[in-house]
This record gives structure tokens, C-alpha cells and sequence, in this order.
């Protein structure tokens, strides 16, 4: 192997990775501006939320090891805050179409075939998430009244990550359904596992 080809090779590994990095970043092609705003919105709430998870662990860490003190409410709210961040970021996976599933079967299928697929799996996905809608609603319900330890402010506000995060991840679903329900068998081929919702 010669040092030109050893270049050519160097330039095209980094070709790839710069394009693999872009894909990556680059956000969904048939985004409207409607989703464009929901989306935004949700990543800021995201980004809120790991940013004070984040503080509060380092701070708090940060106390305890050099002044022998800590936040006393700050394991509470940080662990009160992780069901947000986690129902936030799987709105958003199912909304930018990267939630994380199996494409080997799906792939090997015809066009009107794994449209059909989608459908039925992201109608699945609705129904089970709308059922831990419910369940969380009552569980919230019961005891959303409770107040905390060391704030004393009422475990609603954190419980009810998972009624509201299930319920807009069940619309989410339901929107990619009635979506890949009202596309065209023409479009499919061209969508790959990588951009397809539901957890098939």
C-alpha cells in the first residue's frame, strides 16, 4: 500500500464520519413547523431538566466531600425529576422517529406490507401507553396529595411525569399511525428502519 492510498483511505474514513455525524444531527426531512416548534419546546424542557439534575448531583457532591455538608433536598428532587427527563426524551424518540427497535423483518417486507406493520405496531404502542396513562392518573390520584420529606411541597408535581408523559407519548404514537395510515405505499421504500416509529 502505497502513502497516496494510505491518504485516499484516511480522507474517506473522515468523509464518512463527518456525513454519519450530519445524518445524525440533522433533523427529520418532512418535519412541518408545527413539529419544528413542539419539538424545540420539548428539547428546552429536556435540556432544563438534565441541566438541573446535572447542578444539583455536582453541587451537592461538591459540598459533601470538601465542606462535609450537603443540600439536604437534593437527592429528593433530582430523583423526582428523572421520570421527567425520561418521559420527555421518549416523546421525543417516538416524535423524531428514533426510538430504538428491531428493522431486521419490517425491512424484508413490501411497501404496503410494512405500512401495515407500522400501523399496527404504533396502534399497540398507542393503546399501551394510554393504559399507563390511566393507571399513573390513579396512582396520582391516590396519592399525588402526599407531600415530600424534606421540601414539603406535593408529590404531584413529580408523579405526574407518567400520566402526562404516557398520555403525549400515546398521541405521538397515534399521530405516527395515522400518519403512515394515510401515506402512500409509494413513499415507503425509500423509509428505512432508522425512520420509522413503533416498536416493532
Amino acid at each position: 500500500m502505497t502513502v497516496r492510498d494510505s491518504e485516499l483511505r484516511a480522507d474517506l474514513a473522515h468523509a464518512i464520519t463527518k456525513a454519519s455525524i450530519e445524518a445524525e444531527l440533522a433533523g427529520p426531512v418532512d418535519e412541518t413547523t408545527a413539529d419544528k416548534w413542539i419539538n424545540g419546546v420539548m428539547e428546552f424542557l429536556g435540556v432544563l431538566v438534565l441541566a438541573t439534575i446535572t447542578l444539583l448531583v455536582f453541587a451537592n457532591a461538591f459540598l459533601r466531600y470538601t465542606l462535609n455538608s450537603g443540600i439536604i433536598w437534593a437527592d429528593e428532587v433530582v430523583i423526582a425529576l428523572v421520570p421527567w427527563l425520561a418521559m420527555l426524551g421518549m416523546f421525543l424518540s417516538v416524535r423524531r422517529r428514533e426510538i430504538i427497535r428491531i428493522g431486521f423483518l419490517i425491512d424484508q417486507l413490501k411497501p404496503r406490507s410494512r405500512r401495515l406493520l407500522l400501523v399496527c405496531t404504533e396502534l399497540f404502542s398507542t393503546v399501551a401507553f394510554g393504559y399507563l396513562a390511566l393507571v399513573s392518573f390513579n396512582y396520582l390520584s391516590l396519592f399525588g396529595a402526599d407531600r415530600s420529606v424534606y421540601l414539603s411541597v406535593s408529590k404531584g408535581w413529580f408523579t405526574s411525569a407518567m400520566c402526562i408523559g404516557a398520555g403525549l407519548i400515546c398521541l405521538a404514537f397515534l399521530a405516527e399511525a395515522i400518519g403512515h395510515f394515510r401515506r402512500n405505499d409509494a413513499v415507503d421504500p425509500g423509509e428505512t428502519g432508522a425512520n420509522a416509529g413503533g416498536l416493532s
